[in-house]
């Protein structure tokens, strides 16, 4: 497998709901993203966008197929493993940004430090602090998350999406809830993390502003990837 790509995944299926009543999210699904790019998944409600993003950020489990990470089978690991190396490989950024909003924004963004463990108590504030300043937030690191505006917290966000280093940054809508302004902010923020620590970002978007920007862009349709186009080739 080529050293470049962070993740990839082949042929991808999964059943959801009852046995009497299954319908086919995902009918085959194959991708690859290398370090240093940026993916946009697009497609009407319902496609299957989100059932992949799960899959491929091991919270679901496909019916068939196979995940890899940094060239790592990850889709059949067993529960304890799987939990670590998500905690490891992936960060996660959502539409809503379920930060803990009594908390700090250092502390929000240590949450997942915690989690692996990986890091003493005063490397997690150096790195947390780190993180902050590079959102733009270093000044208000001390600050709990519901004093700060729906754009800061969306940068808390990515923050901690970022905290132990992740591989692959898996996104599902990650400006969906911020005005105009603050969404180009944060997806140009983003873009900028992922070219300059040579990470992968994959993100399901409907804003067709932000797909546009990104290096590939996916279409799917009824659970399947019907088109791939470089930027520019749409």
């Amino acid at each position: 497998m080529n050293a470049e790509v962070s993740l990839s995944c082949e042929g991808i299926e999964r059943f959801l709901g009852e046995e009497d009543s299954r319908v086919h999210a995902l009918r085959g699904v194959s991708l690859q993203l290398e370090r240093g790019t940026v993916h946009a998944v697009v497609g009407p409600s319902g496609c299957g966008k989100s059932t992949l993003l799960y899959i491929l950020g091991l919270l679901d489990q496909a019916d068939s197929g196979w995940v890899s990470i940094e060239n790592e089978p990850v889709s059949h690991l067993p529960d304890d493993v799987l939990a670590k190396r998500r905690n490891e490989l992936l960060g996660f950024i959502f539409q809503f940004h379920f930060l803990l909003e009594d908390f700090t924004a250092q502390e929000n963004v240590m949450i997942p430090m915690r989690r692996l463990a990986a890091l003493s108590e005063p490397e997690m504030h150096e790195r947390s602090a780190h993180l902050l300043d590079a959102v733009g937030l270093g000044a208000k690191l001390k600050r709990p998350s519901r004093h700060l505006s729906g754009g800061e917290q969306q940068r808390v966000a990515i923050a901690r999406a970022l905290a132990n280093n992740p591989s692959v940054i898996l996104a599902d809508e990650p400006t969906g809830n911020l005005d105009s302004a603050n969404s180009r902010r944060a997806f140009e923020l983003l873009q900028r993390i992922v070219q300059e620590e040579r990470k992968a970002l994959l993100l399901v978007t409907h804003n067709p502003e932000i797909a546009e920007a990104c290096d590939w862009i996916h279409e799917m349709q009824d659970g399947l990837i019907v088109g791939s186009h470089p930027r520019g080739r749409r």
